[in-house]
């Protein structure tokens, strides 16, 4: 497969990988200037920039870069004898030429779940998509879990709440959103997911201050023990004032990058 189609199908379905590129010869060298190699982040490779020592050095330095989320340049020297310099690595072979490779991270986007496609669902899904947001769109309607009816979601899930909730693996750090269509679905979500005890950094759920307190009593009545609820967030979004469907979810999205980025 072509290297540009399996960059395109890899960043679709928000799998990480780096491409790394000759991007300067002086001598001999294996590779040649435009030589690329893309490196997902279990080590499947395809392409590649010449072989030998350098190519395994370059590989190994694609999932490091991964890992740390760094783009950028370096520089090589191929030979058995000459001594490490300032931004230089010395790679042991026998060409005694010099390469530079760029590397272009593509990192995992942070992901949310989002229960409930209807008109606040709709409204986060637009307001996340420039925000380089990876959403998966759950819903039991099937009329909701469309593209035509929710064309910003990156993929779309019809199936009953209970079910998903009970099953799903959720990506590390991913975030989740409950804006479904009835109480009785957030409140279900919401003890199927924590009594999973999942690894969320947060869960939001729609709801005024009463419905917030009801939800968290029937919690702990369901749970049957305190309940920790620093990682739940109800009334969801932050206090930024208006009520339609746009303006909650503007609310909902400040929030999450809040959180995202650290701001208190």
């Amino acid at each position: 497969m072509d290297i540009y189609k399996k960059a395109t199908q890899l960043g679709e379905n928000n799998q990480p990988f780096v491409i790394a590129t000759v991007t300067d010869v002086q001598g001999s060298a294996p590779g040649k200037i435009g030589f690329k190699i893309l490196v997902q982040g279990e080590g499947t490779i395809l392409g590649t920039v010449g072989g030998g020592a350098i190519e395994k050095h370059i590989i190994e330095e694609s999932l490091d870069r991964l890992k740390r989320s760094d783009s950028g340049m370096a520089h090589y020297i191929l030979s058995q004898n000459a001594r490490e310099m300032k931004d230089v690595k010395v790679i042991p072979m026998s060409c005694s030429g010099r390469i530079s490779v760029f590397y272009e991270v593509h990192g995992r986007k942070p992901v949310v779940y989002v229960f409930g496609g209807g008109h606040v669902g709709q409204a986060l899904l637009y307001n996340l998509k420039p925000l380089d947001w990876y959403s998966i769109l759950i819903d039991n309607r099937k009329d909701f879990a469309t593209k035509e009816k929710n064309p910003y979601a990156d993929e779309i899930i019809f199936e009953d709440y209970e079910k998903y909730s009970k099953k799903f693996t959720p990506v590390e750090d991913s975030f989740v959103i409950i804006l479904t269509h009835g109480h009785k679905y957030d409140q279900k979500i919401l003890n199927i997911l924590y009594k999973r005890e999942l690894s969320l950094p947060y869960i939001g759920i729609i709801a005024s201050k009463s419905k917030a307190a009801g939800l968290f009593k029937k919690l702990k009545e369901n749970v049957g023990k305190e309940i920790n609820t620093s990682v739940i967030h109800s009334p969801v979004g932050l206090d930024i004032g208006g009520n339609s469907a746009a303006e909650i979810a503007l609310a909902i999205a400040a929030e999450m990058q809040s959180l995202r980025y650290n701001k208190s």
